[in-house]
This record gives structure tokens, C-alpha cells and sequence, in this order.
């Protein structure tokens, strides 16, 4: 009897190790990555803060590719520029969609919005309309808006300096508003801002990976909001919610205007008055409004660190204002072809602290081989920007601030060869392939606006403590989707009479 047991026993080892050994044996060649444990992968190796270096840290023991499991979901780390171009732009047909997370997307909506959507038609319609009023030989027709609320901007400045970035929020809300919706606001805490605010926070801790274990066994979405462990129902009621009232509430404000015959000039009315689709008018201006504001102060944020803690840089940059523009009147946008350090400053800006150094998840629609390993459909890749800052090989010190390095791009004066000059950041800083992001043109223009006229009429110092000794800030930055640096004190003050002038003057223009 027990010599019987003892051979069922053999048997059953024998199937299991000829099952592990025949499986290893047909086992893809993916790319080498972390070791897994069973069921659960990579789970426990997954990096909860600032990924992006964790991955470049990866680097060195398993390459420019990194292949993971979590929950049996494949995830593909690119820390190297040329891999997206090859995956994600060259073969964008295949790795153009968006993973569709249970919580964010299916539930709180944002599978609608233009940044997270599925890459099919819908997209693509998306991407049709933001084009025809976004791509650059179009998107100057903001610009006057753009100008005006930065001029404003710097009225605030003048009175309450040390709330410089709620100052600059307001302005880059106020210029989207108006852009977007012909809607001007009076308040820094109106409804309209504070709930896309609200909204956007949510959708980012809804997106996250990880966050919810809904996103990896769906079927928890059958239990109701009071069983325990399904308090994220609520969260996610409430961002629908939310989502709900920032998509909709300006689009019905505009509406109900045009219905008066009393509108100003915007995206949804003009959109509206040719007849195009009024669903996807109102997801692309809400998703306009909502990432806009969000990347467009994480810029100037990094502007005000790096211009506190590199003084000489600032000088460089404003005897260039003032030698080309003059103390008579501020920079406006058109003024940027005549302006290459300005230009150089912020291609570097880009690079040292990018707004966002892991590129939104693309995923893989089919299964495809790439370098002779195998990519799986549905596999999550990510682009990894902050590895393509960081490297050496292509930025000469790139842990060093230095607009220098880009100043050939723009001043054709300066003898180069053209392979001399470093890879432009706004190849990667925002996105790749089909998937970049569709207001580059106009965050670029209100980065440089923003920058040119804080530049020509203030100076940005380190601020001193209570001892009368400077305060040098730290470089600290959030690790979320749009990444920000932490607050911090700088001294801001006028450069002289006459720029105290000019900014008060522009900033009661349209009053």
C-alpha cells in the first residue's frame, strides 16, 4: 500500500517538473528583468515613488529594455530614446493605446478624454478637431490672451511675490479658460478651477498602478460600496463626479452664451459653430483645460528653482531681453526667433527637470518581436525620459543646469556641426509617437511667455532667513504623473523703476 502511494507520489512530481521544464523550454524570449514570484511577478519590486530613476538604476543590471510582470500584466521599461523611436514612434500603429485602468478610466470617465482614451477612431477624431486650432501654424491665434494674463501676472508679482506659483496657476487657468471656453474668471478659487483641480488629482491616484487592486481583478466591482475593503467606491464616485462637472460645466456655460448671442471667440464656440461634434468638443477642451494648467505651472515652477539657483544664467538671459526688446514694452511670443538664449534656456529647462520623465503608459495592441525578444499584446510600455536626460552620451554633464548646450540650435552665428548638437528635449519631453501631447504648441508658447516677461522686469534671488543669510532651495520634486518641485522661497523684485512701470502698466491691461 504504501509502495502504491509512493509511486502516485513520484508521478505526480514527475508531471509537475516535466510541466516546469516544458514550459521553460517554450517559454518567449523576453527581455531580461527582475526575477518574478509566482502569481504576483514583479509586484513587490515595483517602485512607489520617483520610477523613473528606479528603472535608470535597472539599467546597469538588465539594459536599455526591461521586462516585467505584475499580476500577470507585462510591462516593458524603454530607458533608451532610440527604443521609443523604434517602438513607439516607427511602430506607433501597434503601440498607440492607452491602458484602461478599472477606476480612473472605466468608472470616473477618463477613458473619454483625449490623453488616456483607446487608440481608435474616437482618437482619432479627437486629434483631427484639437489639430485644426492647435498645430503650430495655428495655434497664434491664443496667443493674445496668452500675453494679456501673463501681463496680469505680473501685477500680482509685484504685490504678493512670495505667492508667486498660485499667481501663475491662476494665470495659466484664467488663459485656458478664456482660449478654451471664452469663460473669464475673477477669482483664484472659482468652481471652474478648483474642481478640474479636484478632478485631475483624483484621475492621477486612480491611474496609478498599483493603487487599487480593482485594476487587477475586476470582478471586486461586484461588491457593494459599505463591504469592507470596497472603500474606493466612493473615491471613485466622488472623482466621477467630479469629472463629471469639470467636463460639463464650462461646456454648458458657453453653450448657453452662444444661445444669447453674447460669446467671446474660443475653442468650443468656434468648434460649435461648424458643426462639429459636441461630445467630442466638450472631452478634448476639458482635457485641454485639465493637463494644460497642470503641465504649464510645473514648468514655470522649475524655471523660478533654476533661475534662484543659477544667478548667472538669469543675467545672461535678461541682457538678451533687454538688448533685443528694449525696456519700452515686454516679449511677446512672435519675439521668439530673435531670441536664442531664451530659446536654449528653455529646451534646457525641458531636459534638467521634464515635467513628465515617464512618458504616459502606450500599450501593444498585437504580439511583436523587437531585438529578438518577444513583446506580448497588451503589454504595458513605458517610455522612460528621465534615463534619455540623464544620459551622457547624448548631454555632455547632465546633471549640470546649462542652456549653453542648446544655444547652436538657435544661434546660427555660433560655428557647429550639426551632429554637434544634443538631441532636442521636445522630442521626448512630451510624449512619443502618435500619442504626444496634442498642445505642445501652446505649452510651449505659454512656457516661453511666461518666462521672457518675469525675465525682463524682475529679478529672482534666493531668499534670506531670519539670520540675513541666503536660503539656498533644494531640489525637490513631487513623484506624481506631472511632476513639480516642492515649494519653496525665492526672492522676487523688480529690476528697476522702469520695469516696475511696465509691469503695472500691462498688468491692468483688459481690466
Amino acid at each position: 500500500m504504501i509502495s502504491d502511494w509512493a509511486a502516485v507520489a513520484v508521478a505526480l512530481v514527475s508531471v509537475v517538473i516535466l510541466r516546469y521544464v516544458v514550459k521553460r523550454i517554450n517559454r518567449p524570449n523576453y527581455f531580461p528583468g527582475p526575477p518574478k514570484l509566482p502569481y504576483i511577478g514583479n509586484l513587490l519590486q515595483m517602485p512607489t515613488t520617483e520610477g523613473w530613476v528606479t528603472y535608470l538604476n535597472w539599467q546597469k543590471a538588465y539594459g536599455n529594455q526591461i521586462y516585467l510582470e505584475v499580476m500577470g500584466q507585462p510591462l516593458l521599461i524603454l530607458n533608451d530614446y532610440q527604443s521609443c523611436v523604434d517602438l513607439l514612434e516607427k511602430r506607433a500603429e501597434n503601440n498607440s493605446d492607452r491602458p484602461q485602468t478599472v477606476v480612473s478610466n472605466k468608472i470616473m470617465g477618463w477613458e473619454n478624454t483625449v490623453v488616456t482614451c483607446p487608440y481608435d477612431d474616437r482618437w482619432r477624431r479627437y486629434r483631427r478637431l484639437i489639430s485644426q486650432s492647435f498645430r503650430k501654424s495655428a495655434v497664434n491665434q491664443f496667443f493674445p490672451i496668452m500675453e494679456r494674463e501673463v501681463g496680469r501676472f505680473l501685477g500680482a508679482l509685484l504685490e504678493e511675490p512670495e505667492n508667486y506659483m498660485e499667481h501663475f496657476r491662476f494665470a495659466a487657468a484664467r488663459s485656458f479658460l478664456l482660449n478654451l471656453y471664452g469663460i473669464e474668471i475673477k477669482t483664484a478659487n472659482d468652481p471652474l478651477i478648483t474642481v478640474a483641480e479636484k478632478a485631475m488629482e483624483m484621475a492621477v491616484v486612480g491611474a496609478q498602478p498599483g493603487n487599487f487592486l480593482v485594476d487587477f481583478f475586476p470582478s471586486l466591482q461586484l461588491f457593494p460600496e459599505w463591504f469592507p475593503g470596497a472603500g474606493w467606491k466612493r473615491f471613485a464616485r466622488i472623482g466621477k463626479e467630479l469629472t463629471e462637472e469639470m467636463v460639463n460645466k464650462p461646456y454648458n456655460i458657453t453653450v448657453e452664451s452662444m444661445k444669447s448671442g453674447h460669446y467671446e471667440h474660443s475653442f468650443v464656440a468656434s468648434n460649435l459653430e461648424k458643426k462639429e461634434d459636441p461630445f467630442q468638443v466638450k472631452w478634448c477642451s476639458s482635457t485641454l483645460l485639465s493637463a494644460g494648467t497642470d503641465t504649464s505651472v510645473a514648468s514655470m515652477h522649475s524655471f523660478f528653482l533654476a533661475m534662484t539657483l543659477h544667478p548667472e544664467v538669469q543675467r545672461k538671459a535678461q541682457a538678451e531681453i533687454d538688448s533685443v526688446i528694449g525696456s519700452d514694452r515686454l516679449p511677446l511670443v512672435d519675439d521668439r526667433e530673435h531670441l536664442p538664449y531664451l530659446n536654449a534656456l528653455l529646451r534646457e529647462l525641458v531636459r534638467w527637470q521634464p515635467v513628465s520623465p515617464l512618458a504616459l503608459p502606450h500599450q501593444s495592441m498585437k504580439d511583436d518581436v523587437y531585438k529578438g525578444h518577444f513583446i506580448p499584446a497588451g503589454t504595458i510600455i513605458l517610455g522612460n525620459s528621465w534615463a534619455t536626460t540623464r544620459n551622457p552620451e547624448i548631454y555632455e554633464n547632465p546633471e549640470n543646469f546649462n542652456p549653453d548646450r542648446f544655444l547652436p540650435m538657435f544661434d546660427k552665428s555660433i560655428p557647429h556641426k550639426p551632429e554637434d548638437i544634443p538631441l532636442d528635449p521636445m522630442e521626448y519631453g512630451f510624449g512619443y509617437g502618435r500619442r504626444i501631447c496634442a498642445g505642445i504648441h501652446y505649452a510651449e508658447a505659454m512656457f516661453f511667455i511666461g518666462m521672457a516677461r518675469v525675465l525682463a522686469t524682475f529679478d529672482i534671488k534666493k531668499a534670506k532667513g531670519d539670520d540675513g543669510i541666503e536660503i539656498t532651495p533644494e531640489i525637490n520634486f513631487n513623484s506624481s504623473i506631472v511632476r513639480e518641485t516642492l515649494p519653496f522661497k525665492c526672492s522676487i523684485t523688480s529690476r528697476s523703476p522702469a520695469a516696475r512701470a511696465l509691469a503695472v502698466a500691462n498688468s491692468n491691461v483688459g481690466l
